[in-house]
Formats: structure tokens, C-alpha cells, sequence
């Protein structure tokens, strides 16, 4: 569907925002100019191990309790589950060679033999056991707990056979397979939660020091096969200037999703760099508080999204490097269904919306809204771009900004009229139960504006318990139709899987979830060199 206006004028509110982020880029181009001299590897790092430069600490390196993208990340790396996602998102065997369903309550996972810990320790079902039985113990605090409320118990008949069992059938139970495993007693407290455990998987923890960097080596019982790296340094680069300046020194060998938009020119043009784009699933999205009468009304849900030119902001801030989104699920999902309404970009229609919604102006003939969102520059620029473009249709936008803490605690609460966040790495669509169905508020859920349809809570329910592929496609089509019509977000875009390496790396494949997984069979296409320091 064509939008009327797919570009910010020179003359419209948001073209402030578009001339600044152009002039830093322009500043910042000048500086990686003078200081992206020949370039080679990072000084420091032993032989064979590759730098990547990541924006925060990890919050946990214990699977049981990682529950942020960047420990996610990492954590996979270490610790291997009973199944993962292959790079078309299904649900493959990791740690079970063999999966039976003998009936609709019950999966059975057969372990591979020889599986040993990086401490030399071989793997059982008793370890997989004991994994999920201290995160379901209320005492260990972990967050992961919700979402394993389906499992019912879990069994270890024998050393290489573990049997879950479900309160109910349940669709979606291989999500809950996704969880690493630790080692039998490994203590299972948040007090514990930055040492790192044994895992099974590629590489183990060799040091980590918080805010600056953390060190994995290869698991001895998984041995590297030549060329592939001997380990990686995963460096704390929070300002995403100084993430880019490594990429064009060289100090830095490969960065995920965490280069300014803007920069990405500048890195394409350097000759030692390349850089991998790929269609991922991360979905950028306005929440609506439905505490609000004012927002409960769909009119005036509808007119903010008519007001939101959603084709400028991926042009111009993103520089291309999302796609529009129409819902949650992005297309390279199974049950995405593309058929469903959109709110192409149209103030007019905005404004009429908000006189037929009755929605009253204030003296100088605005209404007043909040938005609340995450301290971020990107959180900056898009609450500045949204800012000016509902000013065009008479909402004045009023903007706070918190740390994560307290941002997590305002959302947690229903603190916000409008706020923005994104999912990363969805691979089943009952993300729809734990967002949309009324009885998945906060703490049980993730239903943070408080959202209530019958209709959805019915169909997202029955989404859950249908064990055939096909019927849950046709209910969530039902669903992404309902949620486009209701609007219980407002969707904005799909992020693009931006991956900027350099051309002496081979094999990495980057997964639409934002997986690093691949850094596992990353090859030295040549010898690793030492930088002088």
C-alpha cells in the first residue's frame, strides 16, 4: 500500500532531528577518518581470539537466570539446551539427538551419549532435571520460572531420557526446552547469578570483569576444528561512537546490531570491513496504556497511528535498515499473516479521528499525552521524531526518560500513557498469550497496558492448546487480524540483522533472532596478527 508522504520535508517539525543526526554523522566520519590508520588486531588479546564489541555487562552468565539480550547472547555460547532454532526459527535437537510426543501432556528427549561439561563432568538426565527443578523453585528467584508455568514435572527415567510432562496440551512446549543446562547442585540463587557455571557448550568463562570485557576459551571437550577461532573477547563498549571508531581501527573484529545507522556508510567504505544485512524478527512497537479512558477509545489509538509516517522514520533515522512492520510476527515466521489492516500514513485522517473520538483540546488547541522510554539515543531520536509528527495532528507529546530500572519499574506499574520497547528473538507466536490475554498482567505476564478483548483471550488461548500446525496458523491469523484491527500496539518496524566484520572472518551466518551462535565455526581465514600496543 503507497503512503501519501514517505519523506520528512525540509520544512516539517521533524527535520530537526534528521539534521542533527546527519551533522554527528558527519563529526564522527571526521574522527574515524583520523583515526582509522592501518589497521590490525586488537592488542592484548591471546592468539585466535576475536574481539566483539557488545553495549552492556551481561546481568547473569548463569542460563537459569538471563533474561536480557546480551546475557542471552553469551550465555548460548556456554551453555547447551535440549533443543535450539536453526536459522529458519524450528526447533532442532542440541542436547536430544531423538524427540518422541507420545501423547498430548507428555515430550520425551533422548540425550546424546558422551556429552561432558567443560570441567570433564559427563552430562546426564539428572543434570537436565535438576536444571529445571531449581528454576522452579520459588526460592532461587529466577525470572524464568513464568515461563515454565505449563511444566507440570519433569522426569530423569534414566541417565540419557528426561520426560516432560504439561498441565495441559500445550503447543508451544518446546520453548520451554530452550533453557541451558548447569551441572547437578550447581547453586541456584540471583546472589550467584554473574559466576558462571560449567556448560556442554562451544566455549566456557574464562574471565569476566564487570563493565569491561568477558573472555570465553574453547570447552576442552569440544576442541575447536583449524581455522576456527580459539576463543572471543566480548569487550563493554556502551557509546556507540567508540564501538564504530574500534570497527575502523581494527581493534574490534565483528559488531552485531549495535552500529549507529548513520556510520554504517562510512564502515561499508573502509577496505579491511564488510558488512552483513539480513531480515530479522526484532519488532519495534508503541504500547498503549488501556488504563487511560482516553487511549481505551479506538478512534484515538487509530489517529495516533494514522499520524505516524513510519516509511520516513526507517528512511531517514534507520537509514534503511528495518522493514514496516504490520504486527508482531515478521514475515520469515510460520504463522505470519500479512492480510491484515495498516494505518498508512495520514494526518488528516488522524485529526478527524480525534474530533469524532471527542477528544478534548487544551487552550492553545493541543492534547497532552506521556511517553516514557528507555535512556538510549536511538530511544531519543525516535521520542523526538514521534514527538514532532503527533504535534502535526494536535497531541502534544510530553517525554520522560529513566535508566532501565526505572523505566522497567514505571512500565511495570502502568506508569506511562504511551511507551516503546522492542521484542527480540520471537520464534512462537503464543507471545501473543503472555502480551495480549487480560489475565497476563504484570508480574504474572507481559501484558503491561492492561489490554482486555473477550475475543483475543479466547483465540489466543485456544492458539496455545491446538497441537496441529496447521489450526494454530489459521487462529493466528485470526489473532494478527484482531490485533491490527484493535491495536492493542501500534507496530512500527522489524529490525534488520546488521552485522559489520571483518573480511578476514569467514562462516559466520547470522540467525533472524539476532543469534551469535555462529561465532562458534567462525574461521581466521589467515593467522590472527598481534597489534603493537
Amino acid at each position: 500500500m503507497t503512503q501519501k508522504r514517505s519523506t520528512v520535508s525540509a520544512a516539517s517539525p521533524g527535520c530537526g532531528r534528521v539534521s542533527r543526526c546527519f551533522a554527528l554523522a558527519l563529526a564522527i566520519s571526521a574522527a574515524l577518518s583520523l583515526a582509522a590508520g592501518g589497521c590490525t588486531r586488537a592488542a592484548g588479546n591471546p592468539p585466535g581470539f576475536i574481539q566483539v564489541d557488545i553495549e552492556t555487562s551481561p546481568t547473569s552468565l548463569d542460563p537459569r537466570f538471563a533474561t536480557d539480550a546480551v546475557s542471552s547472547r553469551i550465555d548460548e555460547l556456554v551453555f547447551d539446551s535440549l533443543v535450539r532454532l536453526n536459522t529458519r526459527g524450528e526447533f532442532v535437537g542440541d542436547l536430544a539427538n531423538r524427540i518422541e510426543r507420545p501423547s498430548p501432556t507428555e515430550i520425551v528427549f533422548h540425550l546424546r551419549p558422551g556429552v561432558r561439561f567443560s570441567d570433564g563432568r559427563p552430562l546426564t538426565a539428572r543434570d537436565v532435571k535438576y536444571t529445571y527443578d531449581s528454576v522452579l523453585d520459588t526460592a532461587s528467584l529466577s525470572a524464568k520460572r513464568a515461563g515454565l508455568e505449563e511444566l507440570k514435572s519433569i522426569a530423569a527415567p534414566d541417565k540419557l531420557t528426561v520426560v516432560m510432562t504439561t498441565r495441559r496440551p500445550y503447543a508451544p512446549a518446546l520453548e520451554m526446552a530452550l533453557l541451558g543446562i548447569v551441572p547437578a547442585g550447581t547453586p541456584a540463587r540471583a546472589a550467584h547469578a554473574l559466576e558462571a557455571p560449567p556448560g556442554t557448550g562451544p566455549f566456557r568463562v574464562l574471565q569476566f570483569v564487570r563493565d569491561e570485557k568477558v573472555v570465553l576459551g574453547r570447552n576442552p571437550y569440544r576442541p575447536a576444528q583449524a581455522p576456527e577461532v580459539a576463543g572471543i573477547v566480548f569487550k563493554i563498549v556502551p557509546d556507540f561512537t567508540v564501538r564504530a571508531l574500534e570497527m575502523a581501527e581494527g581493534t574490534c573484529d565483528l559488531a552485531e546490531n549495535n552500529i549507529q545507522p548513520d556510520l554504517l556508510g562510512y564502515l561499508r567504505a573502509r577496505p579491511g570491513l564488510k558488512i552483513l544485512k539480513s531480515a530479522g524478527t526484532t519488532y519495534r512497537y508503541i504500547a498503549i496504556n488501556f488504563r487511560d479512558p482516553r487511549l481505551r477509545d479506538l478512534r484515538v489509538r487509530r489517529a495516533i497511528a494514522y499520524a505516524i509516517d513510519r516509511k520516513a522514520i526507517v528512511k531517514y533515522l534507520l537509514r534503511g535498515t528495518a522493514r514496516v512492520a504490520s504486527g508482531m510476527l515478521s514475515p520469515e515466521n510460520w504463522a505470519y499473516d500479512g492480510d491484515v489492516k495498516t494505518y498508512p500514513y495520514d494526518p488528516g485522517k488522524a485529526r478527524a479521528l480525534l474530533e469524532e473520538a471527542g477528544y478534548p483540546a487544551g487552550p492553545d488547541g493541543m492534547r497532552r499525552l506521556r511517553f516514557v522510554y528507555k535512556t538510549t539515543p536511538e530511544g531519543a531520536a525516535l521520542a523526538e521524531t514521534l514527538q514532532a509528527m503527533l504535534r502535526r495532528v494536535g497531541i502534544r507529546l510530553s517525554i520522560r526518560t529513566n535508566e532501565w530500572a526505572t523505566f522497567y519499574s514505571d512500565i511495570q506499574r502502568g506508569n506511562f500513557d504511551l511507551t516503546s520497547m522492542e521484542w527480540v528473538g520471537i520464534n512462537d507466536p503464543h507471545q501473543y498469550y503472555l502480551v495480549f490475554d487480560s489475565k497476563m498482567t504484570p508480574p504474572r505476564g507481559l501484558n503491561r497496558g492492561d489490554y482486555s478483548n473477550p475475543e483475543m483471550d479466547k483465540l489466543v488461548e485456544a492458539g496455545d492448546a491446538a497441537l496441529d500446525t496447521d489450526q494454530r496458523r489459521r487462529i493466528y491469523a485470526s489473532v494478527q487480524q484482531l490485533a491490527a484491527d484493535d491495536l492493542p500496539y501500534i507496530s512500527l518496524w522489524w529490525k534488520d540483522n546488521v552485522v559489520v566484520m571483518k573480511r578476514g572472518l569467514d562462516g559466520f551466518t547470522p540467525y533472524p533472532n539476532g543469534s551469535l551462535i555462529s561465532l562458534a565455526t567462525l574461521r581466521l581465514e589467515s593467522g590472527p596478527e598481534e597489534a603493537p600496543r
